[in-house]
């Protein structure tokens, strides 16, 4: 068997002296794993790869032939967000999908966060429309555009942490200590600020957390914490010590 596609590495480990098993997600494939013997490039988790795949059956590991398109790690080198960023949005596919399974909207999302990484107010709310379609093909998607208690497509302002769904401020108004507050950029065509990017990440950790604690994933990566510590440092102006816990 043979396939081509353009993919996106999700984790490479040592296999032996001269070979590693690599990890891609690509749009036809799904997330799948193949060998890879006599590397002579470096690779990274977020590199956009022309990958060949040849194996006898479907069900067996086959190997990998991969010649780098695109490194999205240039261009945040010295950038501590976007890489906790690619750490991240590679955790959440290889983590949190199934082997050999498409999901072709993912991918896109995922390309086109990592493609904005030059730009990074793009790549910020690129990462949060990423979770959000993340959330929806696990299962566990937000419901963002009408309120879930009376119908209405207008004054949306808070999101119920126990359906997802997106309640007007008359309607939430009781309840507001135990809701989100709806950031206005992800109903609207405002551009967010660093708050509403850090508000709109809480929702979505939140959620993240109820799926990846269903399939016995614990935790999310340190290096999700260490994004949103990041994050509160740039809106407040401070340093503060990552918290590891």
């Amino acid at each position: 068997m043979h396939w081509r596609e353009h993919s996106i590495i999700l984790s490479s480990k040592s296999f032996s002296e001269n070979s590693r098993i690599i990890t891609v997600f690509n749009k036809k494939m799904g997330k799948i794993s193949g060998l890879v013997t006599g590397l002579k490039q470096s690779l990274q988790s977020g590199d956009i790869s022309d990958v060949t795949w040849n194996g006898r059956t479907a069900e067996q590991l086959g190997r990998f032939k991969m010649e780098i398109i695109f490194s999205p790690f240039v261009h945040i080198i010295n950038n501590p967000i976007g890489i906790f960023i690619i750490e991240n949005a590679c955790f959440l596919c290889l983590k949190g999908l199934p082997e050999k399974a498409p999901h072709p909207n993912l991918y896109d999302a995922l390309k086109t966060l990592l493609l904005s990484m030059p730009k990074e107010k793009d790549f910020l709310i690129n990462y949060v429309f990423f979770e959000i379609q993340f959330l929806a093909e696990v299962g566990v998607g937000l419901s963002l555009s009408r309120c879930a208690v009376t119908g209405k497509t207008e004054g949306l302002f808070y999101v119920s942490p126990k359906t997802g769904c997106a309640i007007t401020k008359e309607a939430g108004e009781k309840h507001k200590d135990k809701l989100f507050v709806l950031p206005p950029f992800l109903v609207s065509n405002d551009t967010p600020t660093d708050n509403d990017i850090f508000s709109a990440l809480k929702i979505t950790e939140h959620f993240l957390k109820i799926y990846f604690y269903g399939i016995n994933i614990e935790r999310l990566p340190l290096s999700r914490n260490y994004l949103m510590t990041k994050l509160i440092e740039r809106i407040h102006g401070t340093k503060n010590q990552c918290n590891t816990q």
